[in-house]
Protein backbone atom coordinates (compact mmCIF):
# COMPACT_ATOMS: atom_id res chain seq x y z
CA UNK A 1 0.00 0.00 0.00
CA UNK A 2 1.32 3.42 -0.90
CA UNK A 3 0.33 6.45 1.15
CA UNK A 4 1.21 10.11 0.93
CA UNK A 5 2.15 11.99 4.08
CA UNK A 6 2.32 15.73 4.27
CA UNK A 7 5.85 16.96 4.97
CA UNK A 8 4.81 18.04 8.48
CA UNK A 9 3.33 14.63 9.27
CA UNK A 10 6.37 12.86 7.89
CA UNK A 11 8.71 15.02 10.00
CA UNK A 12 6.60 14.35 13.08
CA UNK A 13 6.65 10.60 12.53
CA UNK A 14 10.39 10.63 11.88
CA UNK A 15 10.93 12.59 15.10
CA UNK A 16 8.89 10.00 17.02
CA UNK A 17 11.08 7.21 15.61
CA UNK A 18 14.28 9.19 16.25
CA UNK A 19 13.20 9.77 19.86
CA UNK A 20 12.75 6.03 20.29
CA UNK A 21 9.01 6.25 20.90
CA UNK A 22 8.39 3.94 17.93
CA UNK A 23 10.75 1.57 16.15
CA UNK A 24 9.48 2.37 12.67
CA UNK A 25 7.31 4.89 10.90
CA UNK A 26 4.82 2.08 10.19
CA UNK A 27 4.55 1.42 13.93
CA UNK A 28 3.94 5.14 14.55
CA UNK A 29 1.27 5.28 11.84
CA UNK A 30 -0.47 2.21 13.26
CA UNK A 31 -0.44 3.78 16.73
CA UNK A 32 -2.03 6.95 15.34
CA UNK A 33 -4.71 4.92 13.57
CA UNK A 34 -5.42 3.03 16.79
CA UNK A 35 -5.91 6.34 18.61
CA UNK A 36 -8.35 7.45 15.91
CA UNK A 37 -10.27 4.18 16.21
CA UNK A 38 -10.54 4.48 20.00
CA UNK A 39 -11.61 8.12 19.69
CA UNK A 40 -14.32 7.12 17.22
CA UNK A 41 -15.59 4.33 19.48
CA UNK A 42 -15.67 6.66 22.49
CA UNK A 43 -17.46 9.34 20.47
CA UNK A 44 -20.07 6.84 19.29
CA UNK A 45 -20.56 5.66 22.88
CA UNK A 46 -21.29 9.23 23.97
CA UNK A 47 -23.70 9.69 21.09
CA UNK A 48 -25.49 6.46 22.03
CA UNK A 49 -25.74 7.54 25.69
CA UNK A 50 -27.06 10.96 24.67
CA UNK A 51 -29.67 9.36 22.42
CA UNK A 52 -30.81 7.12 25.30
CA UNK A 53 -31.24 10.19 27.51
CA UNK A 54 -33.29 11.87 24.78
CA UNK A 55 -35.49 8.78 24.54
CA UNK A 56 -36.04 8.84 28.32
CA UNK A 57 -37.02 12.51 28.10
CA UNK A 58 -39.39 11.93 25.19
CA UNK A 59 -41.04 9.05 27.02
CA UNK A 60 -41.47 11.26 30.11
CA UNK A 61 -43.08 13.93 27.92
CA UNK A 62 -45.49 11.38 26.45
CA UNK A 63 -46.48 10.38 30.00
CA UNK A 64 -47.03 14.00 30.99
CA UNK A 65 -44.10 13.88 33.43
CA UNK A 66 -42.78 17.35 32.62
CA UNK A 67 -42.50 20.81 34.11
CA UNK A 68 -42.86 24.02 32.22
CA UNK A 69 -39.90 26.38 32.26
CA UNK A 70 -41.55 29.03 34.41
CA UNK A 71 -42.36 26.48 37.13
CA UNK A 72 -38.73 25.39 37.23
CA UNK A 73 -37.55 29.01 37.50
CA UNK A 74 -40.07 29.73 40.28
CA UNK A 75 -38.96 26.66 42.25
CA UNK A 76 -35.32 27.62 41.80
CA UNK A 77 -35.94 31.18 42.99
CA UNK A 78 -37.92 29.98 45.98
CA UNK A 79 -35.24 27.47 46.96
CA UNK A 80 -32.31 29.86 46.59
CA UNK A 81 -33.92 33.19 47.55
Amino acid sequence: MDIYLSPDNERFLQSQVAAGIYKTISEAINAAINVAIVDNVISQKHIDEFNKEIEIGLEAMKNGDVLDGQSVINEFRKKYA
